[in-house]
């Protein structure tokens, strides 16, 4: 067993109280659990594996709620634990750092991942407004493309129209105009030497084969 050692009468009285651990606390703690450090974090858990040991080694102490702490003087001895109170209360610190520990091998790891996050976030924006800058250009082209094919399909079917129009007529034949005409002008000249002859006097009897008005009977 480790050799009893002096604190200052504050540091019990805190300790008993529970009050935030200050060095001087920290020191006599870690004496009393023959821990190597003692984490501030852990020091309530300290606190009440000292606890009982602190009553059973000053019994005076118990009268410091009473207001009589000034009798028992500014110090108080106190020695370690014996070993194997000592060795579990140490093994419950322990498994508190490592548990700490691992506490902030997670946070660090959460803060790089998100760093990293936003790095990707960063990088990934530009991206994102490119791709969807090349989704419009994509949709453009595709309508221009469409405008194009449509107008083509239709001057096609004008073309095949056209050709169909052209074949149909080569195989009926094509009516010339100069030759109809001439047909047509040599047929007035026919006609008028077929039709009556009009004009000069007229006949005395007026084509009826004699004089009606001549005689003596009239």
């Amino acid at each position: 067993m480790a050799e009893a050692k002096v604190f200052p009468m504050n540091a019990f009285v805190s300790v008993l109280r529970g009050d935030a651990a200050d060095q001087t606390q920290l020191d006599m703690l870690a004496y009393i659990t023959q821990a190597e450090t003692l984490d501030a974090e852990f020091a309530p858990v300290a606190q009440s594996l000292s606890k009982a040991w602190i009553y059973e080694q000053e019994p005076g102490l118990t009268k410091y709620a009473e207001g009589d702490i000034a009798k028992l003087g500014n110090q108080v001895k106190i020695e370690a634990l014996p070993a194997a109170q000592a060795a579990r209360a140490q093994k419950v610190l322990e498994v508190l750092g490592a548990i700490k520990a691992e506490n902030e091998a997670l946070k660090a790891q959460v803060e790089a991942l998100t760093a990293e996050k936003a790095d990707l976030a960063a990088k990934i924006a530009p991206l994102e407004a490119q791709a969807k800058t090349v989704a419009a250009q994509n949709a453009a082209g595709e309508q221009k493309v469409t405008v194009a094919s449509g107008k083509l399909d239709e001057m096609t079917k004008k073309l095949n129209d056209l050709m169909a129009e052209v074949e149909k007529v080569k195989s009926q034949g094509v009516v010339v105009a100069g030759v109809a005409g001439g047909a047509g002008a040599a047929a007035p000249d026919a006609g008028v030497a077929a039709g009556p002859q009009v004009g000069g006097e007229p006949e005395a009897d007026f084509g009826l084969g004699g004089d009606a008005f001549g005689g003596d009977t009239w």
